[in-house]
């Protein structure tokens, strides 16, 4: 029956409190000792960064695209275009329109329409696996914000009478630049075996169909002429090609010498038409210049740089390097970013090398100008980041300790330092403001520690908080507070193997009254993605932890098929009457949200959500939180494994009746077939994603009704993403066959 517009006017007007939610706040500031303000505190640190231009908002101004190899995660920075001036701002709203990639990921205009578009690696669709390349087309939408859609899932070439995967390695970088200067897109790669780089034309404007096409040839097994051994620092010029050219197979053909891995940026530092190149290579730390003295049609290296740029300060970044260009100061000139491109056992902080082109638009002259690009500006405490508040000098303020599994030392023998950082809270209590005062707090790196996890709580009954951290061997250490009565605490290392408790690996403990008995338990996390529950079954003063259960509440965060999980769990409550609420973070990068705790101690907890408020950190997430701005909500941390963390404030939320919070159906579910979805807006991006996180559908969705066939998909788990500008929802689908 049709409303009357009297009651459905006053029923639009009326609203309701909804659940509290969490919202990432970047604005909260943070200073350095010196009071130097960070510009990007909460974006999370970076490892393996990645960087690549693109206009993300339609301005006219190139914008800076970040993709870190650790945690394959997006950052996405608006440029200001101040000229002469690094003018960056965060911008995560703009994130939302990026799929899904691992590895590897760069932005090149394929098609000439002055949009970013993605290449990026692919083992390909389910019908049609392989290593390769994948291209996303870029757009606008309606609100010049960049989005895309699937250009092509692998990009192949003519073998004989047989189209093959263009092959990149997922720990290469490519080069995706138009080495004949005929206005498409190329791509130059190293072979599956071997030190040769090949040369794939593509002949998108040579058919006449201007930029609009994917459609490659292998021109060249050995572009260049030289060859990269991987065994010495420079490599090896007017090397004879040993495979016929263009032929079906250099790959195949190839001596037994094999590609270990290779980065590749392809440019024309001189101007004088041919792309010269700089590689980087998995053995060392260098980057080797390649002067092309050749032809755009036939390529030569005749001059190399081994310790490129030998005449400023040589790169010397631990390891694997790889080398980006980006106009980062607006002056119209490409500057040189180099970093590691090992996902783990390389430098997680000294780990963005920015390079000023001070030359001219002829001639590219780079100074050296800082190892810290855009990591100096963020809260980044080398590799992995665990977080928690605590008044660390008493004056009734919350602050925050960050723990780290280690910032990389190549000359220790476990190759991580583990520490603790001190940010000081120097605002109110309802808004807080932080300094950070030390990046080793209680001398904790003496230690020789790594995989720091903290947790306090008062241990001995004498009213003040001790300090409890995980290990990487799965024990717990323990820290007394020996600090007078109302002092600043002050922690002294007491005993390793803390209550004789071994998880495994990786202990992430939480001293929290889980049964609400007045005594403080133990929640501890671990590789295996499992929680264990040790209950006090002593006194406040004398504390004895008996494990209760190794899966407490059923929970386990590992991906379907994964042994690991790196589960941290926080237990909280909003004291809004629905009781204890669990977080896990965790190996997939997101939290997993359990309720039904509260007299279901030896139960299973009802999952509730597996991407809490949409969050994806990164790899190995972690949580923890306190009421830090004195509304009585839980406002939370959350790390990462880049090495750094995001402060996200809890929200009630009014929602109009009419307007209840977005959501999406899938139906029929289970499905076997054909399932159609229902979503609450116009225009989105609808992605199907398998249980190990990979992307095995994508559709755009005119309107708020889409059929997607999903007859050629196995059956298991799956989750629809519908994905708008500003959010991403998400449903659950299982697939029976």
């Amino acid at each position: 029956m049709k409303r009357p517009l009297v009651l459905a006017g006053l029923l639009q007007a009326m609203a309701f409190s909804a659940p509290a939610q969490h919202v990432a706040n970047h604005q909260i500031p943070v200073t350095r000792s010196n009071n130097q303000a960070f510009a990007f505190p909460w974006v999370g640190g970076l490892n393996n960064a990645q960087f690549s231009e693109g206009d993300l908002n339609n301005d006219g101004i190139a914008d800076l695209f970040v993709f870190d190899r650790t945690g394959n995660k997006v950052l996405t920075f608006l440029n200001g275009g101040t000229v002469g001036k690094t003018d960056y701002q965060y911008a995560p709203a703009y994130e939302a329109g990026f799929p899904t990639m691992t590895d590897w990921a760069l932005l090149e205009d394929y098609n000439c329409d002055n949009i970013p578009d993605i290449w990026c690696f692919t083992r390909g669709p389910l019908s049609d696996p392989g290593f390769g390349i994948q291209v996303y087309q870029g757009y606008y939408d309606s609100n010049n914000r960049i989005q895309f859609v699937n250009a092509d899932s692998l990009l192949k070439y003519p073998v004989n009478s047989l189209e093959v995967n263009l092959f990149v390695s997922p720990i290469d970088i490519p080069a995706i630049v138009d080495v004949n200067n005929d206005g498409d897109k190329d791509v130059l790669t190293f072979q599956i075996t071997g030190g040769f780089l090949m040369y794939f034309e593509n002949l998108s404007k040579e058919g006449g169909q201007g930029c609009d096409t994917l459609r490659f040839v292998k021109k060249d097994d050995c572009w260049g002429d030289f060859y990269e051994s991987g065994f010495y620092r420079e490599v090896s010029l007017n090397e004879p090609c040993p495979f016929q050219l263009g032929g079906g197979g250099g790959e195949a053909e190839a001596s037994t010498r094999l590609h270990a891995g290779s980065t590749v940026l392809a440019w024309d530092f001189d101007s004088n038409g041919t792309k010269d190149v700089v590689l980087g290579d998995i053995s060392f730390t260098n980057l080797v210049f390649l002067d092309n003295c050749g032809t755009p049609a036939d390529a030569n290296m005749c001059a190399q740089d081994t310790l490129f740029p030998s005449y400023d300060v040589s790169a010397d970044v631990f390891v694997f390097p790889a080398a980006f260009l980006a106009d980062v100061n607006n002056d119209g000139l490409k500057d040189l970013l180099v970093t590691p491109n090992a996902a783990g056992g390389s430098e997680n902080y000294h780990c963005v090398w920015h390079y000023r082109n001070q030359g001219t638009s002829a001639n590219a002259n780079f100074t050296f100008q800082s190892d810290t690009f855009l990591v100096g500006d963020m809260l980044d405490f080398g590799e992995g980041c665990y977080a928690v508040f605590f008044d660390a000098n008493a004056d009734g303020l919350l602050d925050i300790i960050a723990a780290n599994r280690g910032y990389f030392r190549p000359d220790l023998f476990q190759l991580y330092s583990g520490q603790i950082a001190y940010l000081q809270n120097t605002g109110t209590a309802q808004q807080p403001a932080f300094r950070l005062v030390t990046t080793d707090y209680s001398q904790i790196s003496d230690l020789g520690i790594t995989a720091l996890v903290p947790t306090f709580g008062d241990l001995d009954g004498d009213g003040d908080a001790d300090l409890l951290t995980g290990k990487e061997d799965g024990t717990l250490l323990y820290f007394k507070n020996t600090a007078q009565p109302g002092a600043a605490p002050k922690f002294t290392f007491h005993s390793a193997m803390y209550g004789n408790i071994d998880v495994g690996n990786f202990s992430a403990p939480q001293l929290v009254d889980v049964n609400r008995d007045g005594l403080l338990d133990l929640v501890i996390g671990e590789e295996s993605g499992n929680l264990n529950y040790y209950e006090n079954t002593g006194s406040a003063s004398q504390p004895k932890f008996t494990l209760k259960t190794n899966f407490f509440g059923a929970v386990k965060v590992n991906l379907p098929g994964y042994p690991t999980g790196y589960s941290v769990p926080f237990l909280f409550d909003h004291n809004d009457g629905n009781g204890w609420q669990l977080l896990v973070g965790g190996e997939r990068g997101t939290l997993m949200h359990y309720k039904n705790i509260d007299g279901n101690l030896d139960g299973a907890f009802t999952l509730v959500d597996s991407v809490y408020a949409g969050i994806r950190a990164g790899y190995r997430s972690t949580v923890s939180g306190a009421d830090v701005n004195a509304d009585g909500l839980v406002d939370l941390l959350v790390g990462n494994y880049r090495g750094g963390m995001t402060f996200y404030d809890s929200k009630i939320v009014s929602v109009p009746l009419e307007e209840a919070p977005a959501s999406v159906k899938v139906f029929p579910n289970p499905a076997g077939h054909q399932i159609q979805i229902q979503m609450p807006y116009s225009n989105a991006r609808v992605l199907l994603m398998d249980a190990l996180g990979r992307q095995r559908k994508e559709q755009l969705s005119p309107g708020q009704s889409l059929g997607i066939d999903v007859t050629d998909l196995p059956q298991g788990w799956y989750t629809v993403h519908v994905v708008y500008p500003t959010q991403r929802l998400v449903a659950n689908l299982l697939l029976v066959k």
